[in-house]
């Protein structure tokens, strides 16, 4: 399973720009995995970086929330196939917590 990161690069920094969000994401290249859980469930799935994204300065402050467990701000992308492992695809966007 595959996400995108919105630090892969310095290119890919300039166009994400997570910082204006406050959020200071370390630099992760291609490959990189990261462990995922939706917090409105108790799966947690292992995915890597195969792309930049999103463009996190765009959703600065949006709020996802699922029984009262909340995240915000978008900064990661998740294939269909890996957001459906923890997921209802329909639902679009949901809080997640990433570690590495």
């Amino acid at each position: 399973m595959h996400c995108a990161w919105p630090n892969t690069s310095d290119a890919c920094f300039a166009i994400t720009r997570p910082d204006r969000c406050g959020d200071n994401l370390l630099r992760q290249t291609c490959g990189h995995t990261f462990f995922v859980k939706g917090l409105c469930g108790s799966t947690e799935i292992s995915v890597k970086i195969a792309d930049c994204g999103p463009q996190t300065d765009l959703w600065c402050g949006e709020q996802s929330c699922c029984s009262g467990n909340c995240a915000t701000n978008r900064l990661l992308d998740l294939t269909p196939a890996a957001f459906s492992a923890i997921g209802n695809l329909s639902s679009g966007i949901m809080p997640v917590t990433i570690h590495s």
